[in-house]
């Protein structure tokens, strides 16, 4: 397994992305990628799956401290006492006291993204999310949360792919030590389809 080190901290360069595993399969396969080697997990609040991630860990006799578990809360729950409560809520169905990485999975303007960054922050604090991040944020509210609120960030999660470059926040995580993760890596299967993506290999 790759490391990349992000503000001192080792982090496997391949993760699974654990989006529609649910229930007994969902939690085998997690278990499986495991044993497999994988020590880079995501899930988040709305996929619904924390328990059987969780449940994974324990089964795999994966030691807790090797993985690197990331979960994410949703847009409409960014209130601060909604980002506490959602938080130990997402402990208990991982079965964990701490999470390597906490999200806010998408920007919310009706919510003062401020406000939310003091609740993760907290939680940094407590030692019940050990980094805090975003995803899904354009250049512009990434900057105001990394740079204005006082909330240096570890991660910003965007789509990105062959037909969806975004490169000038991919040079931004590079010039601040952040690090960028990327979802939907393969476009849902789209660049395996493309012709020319084919040819090149």
């Amino acid at each position: 397994m790759q490391f990349k080190t992000i503000q001192g901290v080792e982090v496997p360069e391949i993760g699974l992305g654990t989006h529609r595993l649910i229930g007994r399969e969902g939690e085998n396969t997690i278990k499986l990628a495991l044993n497999l080697g994988y020590r880079h997990i995501d899930t988040a609040q709305s996929y619904k799956n924390e328990r059987e991630v969780g449940g994974a860990i324990k089964r795999s006799h994966v030691d807790r401290e090797e993985i690197f578990l990331t979960t994410k809360i949703w847009h409409t729950h960014l209130e601060k006492e909604d980002v506490l409560k959602i938080a130990e809520d997402s402990l208990r169905e991982l079965d964990t006291p701490y999470v390597d990485l906490l999200l806010v999975h998408w920007p919310n303007p009706d919510i003062d993204i401020e406000k939310t960054m003091e609740a993760f922050l907290s939680l940094r604090d407590q030692g019940k999310a050990l980094n805090i991040g975003v995803a899904n944020f354009p250049m512009k509210l990434l900057k105001e949360v990394n740079e204005e609120l006082a909330a240096p960030i570890f991660c910003n999660q965007v789509e990105y792919h062959p037909f969806l470059s975004q490169f000038d926040l991919l040079d931004y995580a590079a010039e601040k030590d952040l690090l960028f993760t990327s979802h939907s890596p393969l476009a849902d299967s789209k660049v395996m389809d493309h012709p020319l993506l084919q040819e090149l290999g």
